[in-house]
């Protein structure tokens, strides 16, 4: 069971995949809140201590290139894991520069696997 201070930012605007998502996190004994949009992805995270967020790339209001370009901006230095639908290499790359510590397309990656990836995440760092 991790320790229960982890908080983790579901940042997604699809409610039924961030309810699943934020569902099994909890299950695992993660504190989990979610934001909706870009927007209140980016101020929540500037207001709270996150030990992981886990960021789609196609919201609305600011895209998740627009988050982690603002954080970059801001030299936070909040975790950041991005689920996404875009395949693309270039997308990767991008999200990569920009700081994310790692780029998951989301059809690819089953519910427990994702679980299990955010374990590993938060106990390598």
């Amino acid at each position: 069971m991790p320790n229960e201070t982890v908080k983790i930012l579901i940042a997604e605007d699809d409610p039924f995949l961030s309810k699943i998502m934020g569902n099994r996190l909890r299950e695992e004994g993660y504190e989990v809140d979610t934001a909706h949009d870009g927007d209140e992805a980016f101020e929540k995270i500037k207001a709270d201590g996150y030990s992981l967020v886990m960021l789609d790339l196609i919201m609305p209001l600011k895209s998740g290139f627009e988050v982690l370009q603002a954080l970059k901006d801001r030299e936070d230095r909040t975790p950041v894991l991005v689920f996404t639908n875009l395949a693309q290499e270039e997308d990767r790359q991008e999200v990569l520069s920009l700081g994310a510590k790692g780029y998951y397309v989301k059809s690819d990656i089953a519910m427990d696997d994702l679980v299990i990836t955010v374990r590993r995440f938060l106990e390598s760092n």
